[in-house]
């Protein structure tokens, strides 16, 4: 495995040069999460001498004809205004401008559902606010995509438009057609991820065999809980050259945080800090980190600097949450939690928070209502699968409560807590054999609260 992975990236400097041509095309459509991450990877490379870098796309025919258009809606489309990019790109033939038309298009039903929900974030179920653009846009890009006149950057848009119609098979399909038409394009690769829900579903994927699968392996590894490969997998990368990857050295800290190992987990998020002070991904992870820890001047420090720094962010609002139910202030922590939502409507780590604050303040309701959406968001989150457990246990329902233990112990399969919480419900069932097989297996895969000897000698 290690020789395979020297070989792909036996060549930095050519690896440079892609990260440099495929941020450039991206910044080109609009696609800045991409233009994010490719960048922040080529800036932990060594630097190439003038005479070696990659030259901007050739334009072609069609590029010169819609430059006019392309380069006006461009300035309306990076000043949000999606629905008037949109109008001045009609009836453009290049590739480049048909994406911005239609991403536009895509974008500007994103933003008006957002709107919606945010006026409607209450008791109006979220699934009822649809993007009702994404019809049209499925009919139009299928029929281009039947006549192969998709590129890249088309099939990536194509799938994301099936995911969001929960047509998941043929986004699937569509998104692994686009890694190897454009194998450099991250956010395929994230689509990817949110698609496949296991190990096995992986085998049966054929990726191009490019460098950049290695980092998204890694990336799948660490969000299905599989953190051991995916430790290995950064440790890799770090040995083939990306050491100063500010990307990796926040991934790996995440992986920590995944297997409960808080200490290197804090220890990585402070040197992280060290190196990228202005960072605002992840610094919700780390306040998790805190949290449990019960660090309050750390905790009340970096809420500060956040708010400092952008108080409007998804993740600023989750730090600032985490503090007040720090010093539990619950009210206060669950505003903050339904804030960050209002921003994002689909950030998975605020619904949770804000069900296990419902819990604080003995709105199982509430709690129960925030931990299904957070399960609607991912189904792998095993943390509101648990709080739903919990949340059954303390309405004394535990055919329920059982159920949903079961599905926090599936994806955590090592994880003592749910093991534990497994024991007591079959105790309270009855089911005592059942309960001492979780007891013991929760012994033996090191028992955090240490809880479990007891339990069993009782």
């Amino acid at each position: 495995m290690m020789a395979a992975t020297s070989s792909l990236f036996s060549d930095l400097r050519e690896i440079k040069k892609q990260l440099l041509s495929i941020s450039w095309l991206c910044r080109e459509r609009g696609l800045m999460h991409s233009v994010k991450w490719a960048s922040e990877l080529a800036f932990s490379l060594e630097s190439i001498p003038l005479n070696e870098l990659p030259s901007t796309p050739a334009l072609t025919e069609e590029d010169a004809q819609d430059l006019d258009a392309y380069t006006l809606a461009k300035s309306y489309f990076d000043l949000k205004e999606y629905d008037r990019a949109a109008y001045f790109l009609r009836g453009c033939k290049s590739q480049k401008a048909y994406f911005l038309y239609m991403y536009s298009r895509y974008l500007s039903g994103e933003k008006r559902k957002d709107d919606e929900t945010v006026d409607s974030l209450g008791p109006l179920e979220k699934g009822q606010v649809k993007n009702e653009a994404l019809r049209e846009l499925r009919v139009e890009l299928s029929k281009k995509h039947k006549a192969r006149e998709l590129d890249g950057f088309g099939l990536y848009l194509y799938g994301v438009v099936l995911r969001k119609l929960d047509l998941v098979k043929e986004a699937l399909d569509v998104f692994v057609e686009a890694t190897h038409v454009l194998p450099l394009h991250w956010g395929t690769w994230l689509e990817l991820c949110n698609l496949i829900t296991d190990k096995e579903m992986l085998k049966f994927l054929s990726l191009p065999d490019c460098w950049i699968k290695e980092f998204f392996l890694a990336h799948i590894y660490t969000e299905q809980q599989l953190i051991e490969e995916a430790l290995q997998k950064y440790q890799s990368l770090i040995d083939a050259g990306f050491s100063k990857s500010t990307y990796i050295i926040s991934q790996i800290a995440v992986a920590y945080h995944n297997i409960r190992d808080i200490d290197k987990a804090l220890s990585i998020f402070n040197e992280l800090r060290k190196q990228d002070p202005y960072r605002i991904e992840n610094m919700d992870t780390f306040s998790n980190l805190l949290y449990v820890r019960g660090l309050k001047p750390e905790l009340s420090y970096l809420a500060h600097n956040l708010c400092d720094i952008d108080k409007y962010r998804v993740e600023t609002c989750c730090v600032i949450g985490n503090y007040y139910s720090l010093r539990s202030q619950h009210e206060k922590a669950a505003l903050y939690f339904q804030r960050a939502l209002k921003l994002n409507p689909r950030y998975l780590g605020a619904w949770t928070l804000m069900g296990h604050e419902y819990m604080e303040m003995k709105n199982t309701s509430a709690a129960i209502q925030a931990y299904r959406h957070a399960i609607e968001v991912n189904k792998r989150d095993y943390r509101a699968w648990y709080g739903l457990g919990q949340t059954y246990e303390i309405l004394k329902m535990p055919f329920y409560c059982l159920y949903y233990y079961r599905r926090a112990h599936q994806l955590r399969p090592n994880d003592s807590r749910m093991l534990v919480a497994l024991g007591e419900c079959y105790e309270k069932l009855n089911q005592l054999v059942e309960a001492k097989k979780c007891y013991w297996r929760a012994y033996a895969v090191g028992d955090v609260e240490k809880m479990a000897l007891v339990k069993l000698a009782k």
